[in-house]
């Protein structure tokens, strides 16, 4: 029989935005947890609201504005007291069993810092969860789920069991991601702190992914242009100034004559994309960002406890 009290050593944190209509699903998955934290990022359409409903021993935490998800979670984990804490995106699901195993995961590798399940979409399609880092050259080969725990250089954002003082060690996110690569960016920073970042295929955990927001043509747009946007910073971090200029130069290069190609084909979410990307690098180009620095930071950790898989889908 599961004990209920290992629960006592999570929280769990979700970090919303317009995300009501998936608040009743996601009640259903935190609910046998006893301490859950709703960050939400100034949603205007009832998401808060409907926590208080279907989730009323939730504590949350209203922002004023929408900061992003990194600094969302660092808010949040700021008032964690528990040793773990669960990333837990709100389109995201996790069965207690699941958790359990992402805990014992931990308690077996004292090295780690972080793990991640398995996720799978529509409970039959594996979502990538872990690859090398993202300036490594790309795996050619199709995904394929771990036969084993194991050591890897990014893992999947959206359900990540953390050990809360390795999280604070390496001051949370860097808050300058607004959103995508921020789980990149924690991933190399753990690494390099000497954390473990693991991927434990024996625990399932079901996204639907790309729901959190009502599609619309802003939110194609919005999330287009922070991706460009947070590639290049995460370029400049960890490949240098010159790299993330190459990038910018590249992107604005192909941005207009793609824009064109895909007017006339009437293809609007390429031609979205491109305008987005466009618009983002010739945003970043003329911005200055000093803090960012220069100079290739790349992560070398170190998995000597933890068995590699034999898919190679990892590097260790």
């Amino acid at each position: 029989m599961m004990d209920s009290s290992l629960f006592e050593q999570v929280t769990i944190i979700c970090v919303t935005y317009q995300s009501r209509t998936l608040i009743e699903s996601l009640a259903d998955t935190l609910r046998p947890f006893p301490h859950v934290l709703v960050i939400d990022n100034a949603s205007q359409d009832g998401t808060v609201s409907a926590v208080r409903k279907w989730l009323p021993h939730a504590r949350i935490i209203e922002r004023t504005d929408n900061g992003g998800f990194g600094k969302a979670n660092n808010e949040a984990l700021a008032q964690v007291r528990t040793p773990l804490a669960l990333l837990l995106n709100p389109d995201c699901s996790i069965e207690p069993d699941g958790l359990v195993t992402l805990m014992d995961t931990l308690r077996r590798y004292p090295s780690a810092g972080v793990v991640a399940p398995q996720s799978w979409r529509n409970g039959q399609k594996p979502q990538k969860c872990f690859r090398p880092a993202f300036y490594e050259p790309p795996l050619k080969t199709p995904y394929q789920v771990a036969d084993a725990t194991c050591s890897a250089q990014w893992l999947h954002g959206c359900c990540l069991l953390m050990r809360t003082d390795a999280f604070r060690h390496v001051g949370g996110f860097d808050e300058r991601f607004f959103l995508f690569y921020e789980d990149d960016d924690l991933c190399l920073r753990l690494q390099r702190a000497g954390f473990e970042c693991l991927l434990e295929p024996a625990a399932s955990a079901r996204h639907a992914g790309g729901v959190s927001s009502a599609p619309s043509l802003k939110v194609s747009f919005t999330r287009s242009f922070h991706y460009a946007r947070s590639r290049h910073l995460a370029i400049r971090k960890y490949l240098g100034n010159g790299a993330g200029r190459r990038y910018l130069i590249k992107i604005m290069l192909a941005a207009v004559p793609l824009t064109l190609v895909y007017a006339m084909l009437l293809q609007r979410r390429h031609f979205i994309k491109w305008v987005a990307w466009g618009y983002s690098a010739t945003a970043s180009a003329l911005a200055r960002d000093p803090a960012l620095g220069s100079g290739f930071v790349k992560a070398t950790p170190e998995s000597p406890r933890v068995a590699p898989p034999r898919t190679r889908s990892a590097r260790t």
